[in-house]
């Protein structure tokens, strides 16, 4: 008969079940944050009727969570958004667990190609200077951390072959949890700087 024991730090835990309730909550808040975001991006884009491709906005926004994300809990929010097997226009907010916020605009296909130009114009302008960039991996990978992302700080003829030629283009802003009490004004920031690159 095997014997499955608990560390001390395990023992703990399992007879607290007012952490698990603290989650709970914290998700709850999480999901009351990506509503009210969301509701702020549609005001910003009624008024600014025609910035984004029509394709993107005709569904409502969606939030949904999970639990395994590289073994984390995790809160989406898509909006505007838009997926399809060949093209992609996407705004995705991202609540990580244990790690930060994020929102990451999600280009392929023809959206890729409609908006690289005004991507690398930006980049050369220097207003995605604390972003973070992926063309390459899994496009659906949102640890900005990981291989697959690079911070954009310097445009090079490399960097741009790899944004123009590869499979997808993504371009995110990291929002750490200590500025979780600015986090809804920070993401809108971000999305609006965002939306104005790409728009027309």
């Amino acid at each position: 008969m095997s014997k499955i024991q608990l560390s001390a730090e395990e023992m703990q835990l399992v007879q607290n079940g007012e952490w698990i309730l603290t989650k709970h909550r914290i998700i709850e808040k999480v999901y009351q944050l990506f509503g009210a975001v969301s509701v702020e991006i549609q005001a910003h884009l009624e008024n600014t009727k025609g910035l984004l491709p029509p394709e993107a906005l005709q569904l409502p926004p969606k939030i949904s969570k999970g639990e395994q994300y590289e073994a984390l809990p995790y809160v989406v929010l898509d909006y505007p958004r838009f997926f399809s097997k060949e093209d992609v226009f996407a705004v995705r907010s991202f609540f990580w667990w244990g790690n930060y916020f994020s929102i990451t605009l999600h280009l392929k296909g023809k959206f890729h190609q409609q908006f690289y130009q005004k991507i690398i114009a930006a980049l050369a302008e220097k207003k995605l200077n604390g972003y973070y960039c992926s063309c390459s991996g899994n496009e659906f990978n949102f640890n900005l951390e990981g291989k697959n992302y690079f911070p954009l700080q310097h445009a090079s003829a490399r960097l741009h072959a790899g944004m123009e030629t590869g499979p997808f283009l993504k371009i995110s802003c990291k929002i750490p949890f200590a500025h979780w009490n600015t986090a809804e004004q920070k993401l809108l920031e971000a999305f609006r700087h965002l939306a104005t690159i790409t728009g027309s």
